[in-house]
C-alpha cells in the first residue's frame, strides 16, 4: 500500500503512487511495466531506500542490500573498469573480481577508461559494480532506452544468463511490453495520474529465451493480453507505451 505524494511550491498536491502493492520473488525476474510519467522511477527509488514512502510500507525479509541502477547507469571515466566495478568495496577479493568481470563480458577491458557515449558499455560496468556487492535485488529503471537495437539484444541476454545462472533477482520498470515479456517471470500493470496497479500476470514462457520467441504463440497471446488490459482504461490506452 505504498503511496507519494509530492507539494509544489504553489501548495498544490500531486499523487504519484497510490496504493501500490506487489511482491518481489527471490531469484526471478519481475517488470513493471507502466507508461511515462506514472512513478515507475518513485517508486523504484522508494523500494531502494533512496526515497521515504508517503504512507505505506516496503517489508524485507530480512535486511536485503537492494541496487538500483537509473537510466542512465553510471561509470567514472578517470577510474578503470577494475576499479569502477571495485569501487565500494570495503574488501576486495580479486579472484571474485575476475569472474564478475568475465561474467559480464567486459574482460579484456580491466585497465580500459569508459567515456559516457556508449550506454552498453556502462550498463555492464555498473551490473558488474552490483553484483560485487552481493545484492539480494537489483532494480533496472528504464535500461535499454539510449541503446542500439544490437546492444540492447545483448544486454537483454546478459540479465537472463545473469538471473539463470547466478539466481540474481532483478525487478525491472519499463514502458517497453516486449523487453518486460521477453524478460520477466512476472508483470504488473500500473496506470498513470496516480501510478496504481491494475492487473498483474504470469509469464509463462520457456526458461531458455531467445528472438525466435518473439513469433511464438503464446509470446503473442501475452502481449496481446497486456495491451487489452491498458486499453480497459479510456485515458491511456496505449499513450506513452511501446510495443
Amino acid at each position: 500500500n505504498v503511496s507519494k505524494e509530492y507539494i509544489d511550491n504553489n501548495c498544490f498536491k500531486s499523487i504519484i503512487l497510490k496504493n501500490v502493492s506487489l511482491n518481489i520473488p527471490s531469484e526471478k525476474i519481475t517488470s513493471v511495466i507502466a507508461p511515462s510519467g506514472s512513478g515507475k522511477s518513485t517508486l523504484l527509488k522508494i523500494i531502494s531506500g533512496l526515497e521515504l514512502t508517503t504512507s505505506g510500507e516496503v517489508i524485507k525479509e530480512r535486511n536485503q542490500k537492494i541496487i538500483y541502477i537509473p537510466s542512465q547507469p553510471s561509470s567514472f571515466p578517470w577510474l578503470n573498469v577494475e576499479e569502477n566495478i571495485s569501487l565500494g568495496l570495503l574488501e576486495k577479493d580479486d579472484t571474485v573480481i575476475k569472474n564478475i568481470i568475465r561474467f559480464a563480458g567486459l574482460e579484456g577491458y580491466e585497465s580500459f577508461h569508459p567515456n559516457n557515449k556508449s550506454y552498453g558499455f556502462r550498463f555492464r560496468i555498473a551490473l558488474a559494480r552490483s553484483l560485487a556487492h552481493h545484492p539480494e535485488a537489483i532494480l533496472l529503471d528504464e535500461p535499454f532506452n539510449q541503446m542500439d537495437n544490437q546492444t540492447k539484444k545483448e544486454i537483454m541476454l546478459l540479465i537472463r544468463e545473469t538471473q539463470n545462472t547466478l539466481k540474481t533477482t532483478f525487478l525491472l520498470a519499463t514502458t517497453n511490453i516486449t523487453v518486460a515479456l521477453f524478460l520477466s517471470d512476472n508483470i504488473y500493470l500500473m496506470k498513470k495520474n496516480p501510478g496504481e496497479i491494475i492487473s498483474d500476470l504470469l509469464v509463462d514462457l520457456p526458461k531458455e529465451r531467445n528472438e525466435l520467441i518473439y513469433d511464438s504463440d503464446k509470446f503473442i497471446q501475452l502481449r496481446s493480453q497486456i495491451e487489452k488490459s491498458f486499453k480497459k482504461i479510456d485515458s491511456q490506452k496505449l499513450f506513452n507505451l511501446s510495443i
